[in-house]
């Protein structure tokens, strides 16, 4: 037995945001607004309300969100009374709108509601209609039923999550990709594939998870370099549906280690949330493979090689192809390697302690111990700093600045 849920409503295409904004009347006329801190693609709905006389009140956010951020927003909201939120931007802000949706409506603290350092307590009250327009293709938060939020006095990153937090409108406009630089968009992509990659090999996969990973891992594989280093209009629309198709099926299968180790590191060190797992997935994978090779977990390998085929198009691959085009595509695209955030000044013990009360880690399809996931971060720390990767990681921290400018 197995069931599917997503938005109620999925708008895709060229053109979907200026076409179908008067979907906004059907749920109102009070709207609140949330996007990040550059409001330039928010201008056609800030523009939409104005024409229909609608009430609004704007929040805008700069990078990721935290508990603090949410609770402290939902009090001026509340006051504000809105019919509807729209979030427009990446997934930290589609993560903020819905937090936002959901807590409005529900009193108490919000670490009454979230995973792991909270109760996770059910919401007691529906969300606030919630309308979802991602300027990004990486997380797929257009269709998932979570928000994901920092715990600062955790130092950890943790969900809120309910099945009624799902969009009830998702309007996935690909043109609003076009002309993200390079750094934003190969860390968007590669979230995506992380996604895609570890429900397609979790412990609890289903027949309409498999088809909707397949076909976004033939998509990203295709069109992921000539998306984020030619900026392809085609490509483009390409990765925004596997990025949509990512949150399909992560909403609908589970996740694994990399997300796990991803939800303890991002709480300690300063990186975006799509480096950090786009970095891990490589050697998780790897570990992955070699466990499910001492185990004997042909079932596992299958999946692993289905992948590599999927992948690299040629019906002989082998599971560590896989890994193998990971470690090329991100070459390719030039993403900072973890040890420029610091990751190796951690305490791998910690990590991997925290990683082991995840909820993603949960997912994977072989148990790893602590000790594992310990030997994980070893690796990653263990990539030595060429003068040519100094001077890339370098033009990263440029750009990386510039990002954050226009975060989310």
């Amino acid at each position: 037995m197995f069931q599917f849920m997503t938005s109620a409503r999925i708008i895709f295409g060229e053109g979907a945001l200026n076409s179908s904004l008067s979907v906004l009347n059907q749920f109102g006329y009070s709207v609140l607004l949330v996007s990040g801190k550059d409001s330039e693609r928010a201008k056609p709905i800030l523009n939409y309300l104005h024409s229909q006389s609608m009430r609004y009140q704007h929040v805008a956010i700069g990078g990721e969100p935290n508990i603090t951020m949410v609770e402290e927003a939902a009090v001026i909201a509340r006051k504000f009374k809105p019919d509807m939120v729209v979030a427009i931007g990446g997934g930290s802000v589609l993560d903020m709108g819905k937090a936002l949706a959901a807590v409005i409506p529900n009193q108490g603290s919000l670490y009454d509601y979230v995973e792991v350092v909270g109760r996770n307590v059910p919401l007691k009250t529906k969300p606030v209609p919630c309308i979802a327009i991602p300027t990004t293709a990486s997380t797929g938060a257009e269709v998932t039923k979570n928000a994901v939020l920092k715990s600062g006095q955790d130092k950890v990153k943790v969900s809120l999550r309910s099945p009624d937090m799902l969009p009830d409108v998702a309007i996935v406009d690909p043109t609003l990709t076009y002309g993200t630089n390079q750094y934003r968009s190969g860390r968007g992509a590669m979230d995506a594939f992380t996604h895609l990659m570890e429900a397609y090999v979790c412990g609890d996969p289903n027949p309409i998870t498999d088809m909707v990973c397949e076909e976004g891992l033939r998509r990203i594989a295709a069109s992921i370099l000539p998306a984020c280093k030619q900026d392809d209009y085609k490509a483009r629309a390409d990765i925004s549906f596997a990025a949509m198709l990512g949150g399909m099926a992560i909403t609908n299968a589970k996740l694994g280690a990399a997300h796990g180790l991803a939800s303890a590191l991002g709480g300690k060190i300063n990186a975006p949330h799509s480096v950090i797992t786009a970095r891990l997935a490589p050697y998780v994978m790897n570990e992955n493979i070699r466990a499910a090779r001492e185990a004997g977990r042909s079932d596992i390998l299958s999946r692993y090689r289905k992948i590599a085929v999927l992948l690299s198009g040629k019906e002989t691959a082998a599971e560590s192809d896989s890994v193998d085009w990971v470690n090329k595509t991100l070459d390719k695209l030039a993403l900072p390697r973890l040890s420029q955030f610091g990751v190796c000044k951690t305490e791998f013990d910690d990590v991997a302690k925290d990683a082991m009360k995840s909820v993603a880690i949960k997912g994977n399809p072989i148990p790893l111990t602590e000790e594992r996931l310990t030997h994980i971060l070893g690796q990653v720390c263990q990539c030595h700093t060429t003068d040519e990767q100094a001077h890339s990681v370098s033009e990263a921290r440029v750009e990386i600045r510039h990002d954050e400018e226009e975060e989310a």
